[in-house]
């Protein structure tokens, strides 16, 4: 299947390398002192939508629904989402929240079909290594909550799960009726660097838009946990965010 990601990462990289190539002559202006005033040298605060290339392990996901006549899922999506950053001196602190869907794939042979989609809510706390008046570079580390769905169905099929038991990952995707919504659950780290550019519109101003970029590192240590219709699920495999990540965001800036 085509990669979705195949635009997405030329353009980050462009945008990250214009950056860096920024980067010098910005620090040669807070040295002088051209126009940072009084605070410039701590990050601003913002507020920003988000969206990037987002990976997620489903080698043994996907055999399983091999098993049960599934066609496999990709293993990676666009996200989109949002967040609001404060500066602290140079801390930054920060929630996000971002959503990806990995598409749908049907059988055409059995008439099953199988969706991922997955969110994550993340608390952030960072440090601006360089805060001048436009642009903040830091390092960063969230930790928070990946909810995966995995949603299964069979056109012509009925669920037939043993009544007052957890059921078992196979015997729902064996039966899973016109459609079973499996929900897992996953502890997530983020590491990561980015910068934000702000723009304003004179030397005085203290409000404007920004542009930014991040990569960082995706991990979930534990394994996936699952529900069905609110029951533990037993036995099922792990799917979950994994390796590199990146971000692009733009939203609104201030001191």
């Amino acid at each position: 299947m085509p990669n979705r990601l195949s635009v997405a990462v030329p353009c980050t990289v462009v945008l990250a390398l214009l950056f860096s190539a920024a980067a010098p002559t910005l620090v040669a202006q807070g040295a002088r002192g051209e126009g940072v005033g009084a605070g410039g040298t701590f990050p601003y605060s913002s507020l920003f939508v988000a969206t990037g290339g987002t990976w997620v392990n489903t080698d043994e996901v996907n055999g399983r629904l091999d098993k049960h006549g599934y066609y496999a899922v990709s293993n990676d999506a666009i996200a989109f989402g949002g967040g609001l950053r404060i500066g602290y001196g140079r801390a930054i602190l920060g929630v996000e929240y971002t959503a990806a869907d990995l598409g749908e794939e049907g059988n055409p042979n059995n008439g099953r079909t199988v969706d991922v989609k997955h969110n994550t809510a993340l608390l952030q706390a960072g440090y601006a290594f360089y805060a001048g008046r436009h642009l903040n570079a830091y390092t960063m580390l969230g930790a928070g909550l990946n909810h995966v769905t995995l949603l299964v169905g069979d056109r012509s099929g009925t669920r037939a799960l043993p009544a007052g038991v957890q059921p078992m990952f196979e015997e729902v995707l064996q039966n899973p009726g016109p459609s079973a919504s499996l929900r897992g659950l996953n502890l997530t780290f983020e590491p990561a660097v980015g910068m934000d550019w702000l723009v304003l519109r004179s030397v005085g101003d203290r409000f404007g838009l920004t542009l930014g970029a991040r990569l960082g590192q995706r991990t979930a240590p534990n394994r996936t946990t699952w529900q069905l219709d609110g029951e533990k699920v037993v036995g099922g495999p792990s799917l979950k965010p994994t390796g590199k990540y990146f971000r692009v965001t733009a939203g609104i800036g201030w001191r």
